[in-house]
């Protein structure tokens, strides 16, 4: 009879070290041989991927090498079921989508700890580098019981390599992007790593250093960027001590400072935020950290003891001139045919735009209007035990603590907030027989903003009618907490008017149930058939009602978030995934509806002809159908690789404003077109004497330049109006030096 493992924490490099697309990290073994991978997320408990009742997915270091991924978000993209979007033409805040629920719904974590706060969500999945990271672990749905409000979509864990040796590692890369570039700067990420290990091999450091530089980009010749210009830079450092195989501490610390500034174009992005026509102006400070003991008492029992830390500090401004009512100087910073545009939206400034000295803002007003700062804190605790029973029960338990502060104030919005929660947990993984496996739990938790304990049941069965087939069911009980989310926190820009999201008083918490079946049948040694039938329910659903504004507050736009029904997602994923040799074959697909229980207004006003209201009982911005095709080669020294992505058509909500003059000429909902974009890489290695290493590459992204075809345009457009790929085609070429 197969036994559970309790987990064995020897170097985590030893279950850590997995490439492309779920084979070994020696490409050369044959199929039957790649079944070994070892995953930990669904149960806290070591087991391969075949093993675990939990449906766990791999996203290996050889694919993020190959694909030439700088960002987590970059990786992300080519996972079946999973969808980074860029929500806005000026800044470009990205989110993640699993299975047709947003970001918000998804625990994101680092080596299995809480790091990713609310603030972070705006921009933090293109700040958070790739290059230290051994594994990405993806568990989709809410079955495991450890994971608390944040994961009723699912898990995505990023697993940081450990220090396996003396060495040291610089990898460059350039690209230029299609598009009206703002300068003759090229686009740059940079990677040092320095591995070191002492002669015993219990301890050993990662440091490392990162940079990243995005030239803004105008896609369609307004004078205004689609793609924000965007400076980052980072540093961070990972150690391990692991005196003997069962006692181990990592302590884990990443500072990343990043600067991104859109809206009107050229030289005007060098100019102060508050002298443009439109500009949004964020600069993200976040110093992140962890440290986390594990220790095997004896054969039967192991715990797991972790302290997480992030802060994130944000400088931002969002608006302009057009924005706030003021005309521009006639000075070489501006582009004069928008210039013109402006003068014509507000003659009485005509004077002003001919005399190069003109007062044209009021700095004691835009201040307290375009400007913010954002303060968020974070600090979580986990301790989690593994006890087992007897043989075949593993009984799992801890208790986990969350702290976070928000502080928001600018354009009217004031928040200062902080949230509590204690989530208690227990799980029974029971191994009945060789076919079946059935784990159930509880999780309990106390919210500061929540009246009473919510009681989460969560359950999955795995049943092995055969070797190769294996089906998991499951059920789980969520809930998400009324507080400011990710886009919560992120302000639009539309037509002119500042938008900004403010929390109904009366807010209460959503609660979800969900459900899949999952099959997975592995056909023979080179082919794999495995999906999934999905489907979660919200209830008392957050949404942002724009019904309510204050019209006092003349050129802001208050939305709310209140609750308002329910709604459901469902649909069916599948995959067919072929290895043979040195190559792999992978298509994905995902059919789904997502849809509330009763019309949502989208935009607008009801009774009011000029501002007319949109309504829409489907998800906004969310496809029906989606998916992806990959094809690689890799034999070690030649590694290639054709990637698809599959957008389905969407309803994207849009305001229709006259770009001369800012004028509401009324909102849209427009239904999009399918897009399907194309990667493609190839890289070289060549090993040289004293374990040297050199790799070239390059490769091509977005290689028939699908983009968006009808971007909204000028100083008073609406940049929520955006869907599709988030970036043109972009040409890279890229080095790496290993000794």
């Amino acid at each position: 009879m197969s036994k559970f493992r309790i987990p064995q924490f020897v170097s985590f490099a030893s279950l850590l070290s997995q490439p492309l697309y779920c084979q070994t990290s020696d490409p050369t073994l044959a199929p039957a041989e790649n079944l070994a991978e070892m995953v930990i997320t669904g149960t806290r408990t070591e087991r391969t991927i075949d093993e675990t009742p939990v449906r766990t997915e791999l996203v290996q270091a050889r694919e993020i090498q190959m694909t030439n991924a700088q960002k987590v978000a970059d990786v992300i993209e080519y996972q079946t079921g999973l969808r980074v979007e860029s929500n806005c033409s000026n800044c470009n805040t990205s989110e993640i989508r699993m299975l047709g629920l947003q970001q918000r719904y998804l625990a994101l974590l680092n080596d299995g700890n809480v790091t990713f706060s609310g603030l972070a969500g705006v921009y933090g999945i293109e700040q958070i580098p790739t290059g230290i990271l051994d594994r990405i672990e993806v568990v989709k749905g809410g079955a495991s019981s450890l994971y608390g409000s944040n994961a009723v979509a699912g898990v995505v864990n990023l697993i940081p390599k450990d220090p396996a040796a003396n060495s040291f590692t610089f990898d460059a890369s350039a690209n230029i992007m299609s598009g009206d570039r703002s300068s003759d700067r090229i686009n740059t990420d940079t990677n040092l790593i320095a591995e070191m290990l002492n002669p015993s091999g219990t301890f050993g450091i990662i440091a490392y250093g990162m940079q990243s530089y995005v030239e803004g980009v105008d896609l369609n010749n307004d004078n205004f960027t689609e793609i924000s210009r965007r400076d980052l830079y980072g540093a961070g450092l990972r150690a391990v001590w692991q005196p003997n195989d069962d006692f181990r501490l990592a302590f884990d610390y990443l500072h990343t400072d990043e600067n991104r500034r859109g809206g009107e174009d050229a030289s005007a992005l060098d100019l102060p935020a508050n002298h443009t026509l439109i500009a949004e102006e964020l600069t993200s400070l976040r110093d992140v950290g962890s440290i986390t003991l594990t220790h095997r008492i004896s054969p039967t029992l192991d715990y797991r003891a972790a302290l997480s830390l992030a802060n994130t500090a944000r400088d931002s401004y969002y608006g302009g001139i057009a924005a706030l009512g003021y005309a521009p100087p006639a000075t070489a910073g501006h582009n004069a045919n928008v210039i013109s545009r402006i003068a014509a939206r507000f003659p009485q400034y005509a004077a002003l735009l001919a005399d190069p000295a003109g007062v044209f803002y009021n700095p004691a007003w835009t201040p307290e209007l375009g400007y913010g700062v954002t303060d968020n804190l974070l600090v979580n605790t986990d301790i989690s035990f593994n006890y087992a029973i007897k043989d075949g029960h593993i009984l799992t338990f801890g208790h986990q603590y969350r702290y976070e502060t928000i502080e928001d104030g600018g354009l009217g919005r004031f928040v200062d907030d902080e949230y509590r929660n204690n989530g208690f947990f227990v799980q029974h993984d029971w191994l009945i027989n060789e076919q079946v496996e059935f784990v159930y739990g509880l999780r309990a938790d106390q919210h500061s903003k929540v009246d009473d304990l919510i009681f989460s049941p969560r359950a999955t069965v795995k049943y092995s009618p055969s070797d190769r087939f294996d089906i998991r069911t499951s059920i789980a009980n969520g809930f998400r907490a009324p507080e400011l989310f990710d886009e919560d926190l992120h302000i639009s820009n539309v037509g002119g008017e500042l938008q900004v999201v403010k929390l109904d008083p009366n807010l209460e918490e959503e609660k979800s149930i969900s459900y899949s079946i999952s099959p997975n049948w592995r056909i023979n040694d080179t082919w794999e058939l495995e999906g999934s039938l999905f489907a979660t329910k919200i209830n008392d659903v957050f949404f942002n009602d724009i019904s309510n504004d204050d019209p006092a507050t003349a050129g802001i736009v208050e939305t709310t978030k209140i609750n308002s029904g329910s709604a459901l997602v469902h649909g069916i994923e599948m995959n067919l995934i072929r290895r043979q040799g040195h190559f792999t074959y992978e298509l994905g697909l995902v059919e789904q509806r997502s849809r509330f229980d009763s019309d949502q207004l989208l935009l607008g006003e009801m009774g009011n002809a000029a501002d007319n209201p949109i309504l829409l009982r489907d998800f906004a911005r969310t496809p029906n159908r989606y998916g992806v095709l990959k094809l690689a080669y890799d034999d070690g020294t030649i590694a290639a690789f054709i990637a698809g992505k599959l957008t389905g058509p969407m309803d994207v909500p849009h305001v229709v404003t006259d770009d001369s003059t800012g004028d509401l000429i009324g909102n849209r909902l427009v239904r999009s077109d399918y897009f399907f974009a194309v990667d493609v890489g190839a890289s070289y290695a060549w090993n040289l004497p004293g374990d040297k290493k050199i790799t070239l590459q390059a490769g091509i992204k977005n290689l028939f330049d699908t983009f968006q075809n009808d971007l909204d345009r000028g100083a008073f457009r609406d940049p929520a109006f955006t869907y599709g790929p988030r970036f043109p085609r972009t040409c890279y070429v890229g080095a790496k030096v290993e000794f």
